[in-house]
């Protein structure tokens, strides 16, 4: 696990691939990226990562939801982005966050979602990676989240932690609790 300190970020991150992101916390004025990147993701990975259809979702209901995920409670909230920059200018291409409860909760939900066309190089477990030391040094000791059973990627993405991790199946979704370290 290559965990970096939370004042190590913005960091640049490879690819397995060769390209570079930037990866650092979100910010209010990412919404807008928030968006597109939810326009680029397949139907697939929204249905792995929402639990849900999303094909019919209206735009004012999905800005609504990325003005609500830009703008963090940063006593309950961290979110990091992965963001890719080119000719077109800049994208989110990896999201990883947890939210807890209240500002003393040792337990928060976390969730990664990266962007199709740079699945399977290395950035979701990257920024899973970055997420772990942040949740740790806000005195959080356990992550947890629901996983759709047919998701082995995440999984394996949870897996190279090295942590504890607890499953439980419910009908075709896991709960699954990481444990961090003290």
């Amino acid at each position: 696990m290559d965990n970096l300190p939370p004042a190590s970020l913005p960091t640049t991150f490879e690819l397995s691939n060769g390209q570079t992101s930037t990866i650092r916390s979100i910010r209010p004025s990412d919404a807008s990226l928030l968006v597109e990147m939810f326009q680029h993701l397949s139907e697939r990975t929204k249905r792995m990562r929402f639990h849900a259809f999303t094909g019919n979702l209206p735009q004012e209901r999905i800005w609504r939801q990325a003005l609500a995920l830009s703008d963090l409670d940063p006593e309950r909230e961290v979110a990091l982005v992965a963001v890719h920059a080119d000719d077109a200018g800049e994208h989110i291409v990896g999201v990883a966050r947890f939210v807890r409860a209240t500002a003393d909760a040792v337990e928060a939900e976390a969730a990664v979602v990266v962007r199709d066309d740079y699945q399977r190089m290395g950035l979701g477990s990257h920024l899973l990676s970055l997420l772990l030391p942040l949740a740790q040094s806000m005195g959080i000791q356990r992550l947890f989240g629901w996983i759709m059973a047919e998701n082995r990627h995440m999984m394996q993405i949870i897996k190279k932690t090295d942590l504890p991790v607890h499953r439980e199946n419910h009908s075709g979704e896991m709960f699954v609790v990481i444990s961090l370290p003290s």
